[in-house]
């Protein structure tokens, strides 16, 4: 292997402040994934009900989704770039604290530690991404919310085998990717300042309004949205083995095709919203996902068939994935003076919103079936489309790139 292939990311390379910011979103969140994956460790070492077990899930979550547009606001009254290398060694060391805790409170301790740190690194996070990506914000966050989509598929497979290795203790071993990113990050901390000085310079040159009022309408379509994509991830493997006869592996294969999908359709998205409407990005997702959402209910009442689940889980993913970073940009030139409050609370507080619907999801399972979890599925992707027609424009905005002013990056805000 080549001295090239084994090159870290920096932020001074070409890209390198988008790679750079991937990677760490991808070691932060990780972090929220890991905790469910450390449930059945936890119930049968410490004999932990699995309602006990569950407040773990839900300190974590709450900490993590509510704090984040504190933080938000606070980065946007001053930028604290040194936050970010924090945030993700935070993070770490709060799941590594899960796993070694002798007692419940400590367990609790470490959930909300990690929830702190996974809440702190996206307003800022988002922040520069937004700043690296310059005129292309929409693909450089795609990348960055790639990082995400990653991370959150990574914790259960670097958790499990350290467990198995090494029981719960084996979790302390998660401090280590996160001292290696916070000291890659901390080396690049003066290009990052840098380009943060270019961004409040690119402000006096294009100043902007908030614009609460379209900011309302895009939180409440990225809480449909968000309360399509939970009922999604959480009932897709128990749709796969009570419906389709799926084994438990299968099953999570079935749940890996959903995010893969996701992962490429936020990828295609972020490209696509850099050269067309934005908001009309985000009203296609939506169709795609009714479609495919009202295809897997479909599935489920006449074709149950696992072979024909997968494609339709990557399409569902796909087609969601589409507006995964757009709503994030988008909000941010809504907020243009605030664009962390924007990506504290697209990236948190109306995710937790959405959170909030699982008990129903569950509660029309329990009732009527899977199938009909998934037609409730399509019908709040269909009301996230028919909001998403509301989001008003932002005056240039949504211009396709190549109309745009070449060489000169737009910012929409700095401290």
């Amino acid at each position: 292997m080549s001295a090239a292939a084994l090159e870290l990311p920096t932020a001074s390379s070409e890209g390198g402040g988008i790679r750079l910011l991937t990677v760490a979103h991808m070691v932060n969140d990780a972090n929220q994934s890991a905790l469910p994956a450390l449930i059945p460790w936890l119930v049968s070492h410490h004999g932990l009900s699995l309602a006990t077990a569950a407040t773990l899930v839900l300190a974590m979550n709450l900490s993590s989704s509510v704090v984040q547009p504190l933080f938000g606001h606070l980065s946007d009254r001053r930028s604290f770039a040194w936050v970010i290398p924090a945030s993700v060694l935070l993070a770490c060391c709060g799941t590594a604290l899960i796993g070694l805790a002798p007692t419940l409170p400590w367990m609790l301790a470490g959930a909300l530690v990690a929830g702190v740190g996974v809440a702190a690194f996206h307003p800022e996070g988002s922040r520069f991404a937004n700043y690296f990506a310059g005129a292309k914000r929409a693909t450089g966050m795609s990348w960055f919310t790639l990082g995400g989509y990653l991370g959150f598929a990574l914790g259960p497979i670097l958790v499990t085998p350290l467990i198995l290795a090494f029981g719960l203790h084996g979790t302390a071993f998660l401090v280590i990717p996160g001292v290696v990113m916070s000291a890659l990050l901390l080396r690049e901390l003066p290009k990052f300042e840098e380009v943060r000085r270019v961004a409040h310079h690119a402000r006096r040159e294009r100043a902007g309004a908030d614009r609460w009022g379209a900011f309302g309408v895009l939180t409440g379509v990225v809480a449909l949205r968000s309360m399509t994509f939970l009922a999604a991830v959480t009932f897709l493997p128990i749709f796969a083995i009570t419906v389709t006869h799926a084994s438990n592996v299968f099953a999570s294969v079935a749940l890996a095709a959903l995010l893969i999908g996701g992962a490429l359709g936020t990828i295609l998205g972020g490209r696509l919203a850099d050269r067309y409407d934005r908001r009309r990005i985000i009203s296609a997702s939506m169709v795609f996902t009714a479609l495919f959402a009202g295809a897997i209910t479909y599935c489920g009442f006449h074709s149950p068939s696992f072979a024909l689940l997968v494609p339709l889980g990557i399409g569902f993913g796909a087609a969601l994935g589409l507006s995964a970073s757009v709503i994030v940009v988008i909000g941010q030139e809504y907020l243009p003076r605030r664009i962390g409050m924007a990506s504290g609370v697209t990236l948190g507080l109306a995710v937790t919103i959405g959170g909030l619907a699982a008990p129903m999801f569950g509660a029309i399972g329990d009732r009527y079936g899977l199938p009909p979890v998934f037609a409730a599925i399509t019908l709040f992707a269909i009301l996230s489309l028919a909001l998403s027609f509301f989001m008003p424009s932002i005056g240039g905005a949504e211009a396709p790139a190549a109309q745009r002013s070449p060489g000169k990056p737009i910012v929409a805000s700095a401290p």
